[in-house]
């Protein structure tokens, strides 16, 4: 603990965040190192779309930001982040102290928040489930609102808004920048 939440008796103020530690040899490497699951699904992900560049029916007429351009430039980014964000990972395990007895070892129980990985995974799902049939707009409002739900936000009106306002700029920005339809389901008419 620190010095400040010893002093106090122990006790962590309410609403502090909890401390991290390195862990140590007897832990295994894994412990605090769980991030690196999102480092194979960003290089997962950068895979897909390289293969779906390639998979693409382009005219030749297509200048440099045809539809080929955003899906590169998505890849090359998820490849970057992906380095980055392994190399920090590795470098700097994190354990939270709620993992952890006074001891520093492993509290029995510990795991993932699996609601929240159930409710992320399953906006997802529902949204490859209803893009077809209900477009583009309202199938991407529900997976950010999904998501935000799942990474713990409980602002549900607000999020659901902002979601319909982002779906509705993608919407125009593939239409009108880039000349490609996204499904528009039944705003299609």
């Amino acid at each position: 603990m620190s010095e400040e939440v010893k002093e106090a008796g122990g006790v962590r103020p309410p609403g502090a965040p909890p401390e991290h530690h390195e862990p140590t040899e007897e832990h295994g490497f894994w412990v605090g190192r769980s991030g690196l699951v999102m480092v194979g699904v960003l290089v997962g992900i950068g895979i897909f779309l390289i293969l779906g560049i390639y998979d693409m029916d382009v005219p030749d007429d297509a200048g440099l930001f045809g539809p080929r351009a955003f899906p590169w430039i998505a890849a090359v980014a998820c490849f970057v982040i992906a380095v980055f964000l392994a190399l920090d990972i590795i470098r700097h395990p994190d354990v939270p102290e709620s993992m952890l007895d006074e001891n520093g070892h492993l509290l029995p129980g510990t795991a993932s928040n699996w609601p929240a990985t159930g409710i992320t995974l399953g906006s997802f799902v529902l949204f490859s489930l209803l893009l077809m049939p209900i477009g583009w707009i309202i199938s991407a409002a529900i997976a950010f609102w999904g998501i935000t739900v799942g990474l713990g936000s409980k602002r549900y009106v607000l999020n659901l808004m902002v979601g319909f306002a982002i779906s509705s700029i993608m919407q125009l920005v593939f239409a009108g920048l880039l000349g490609l339809n996204l499904p528009p389901g039944i705003f299609g008419g």
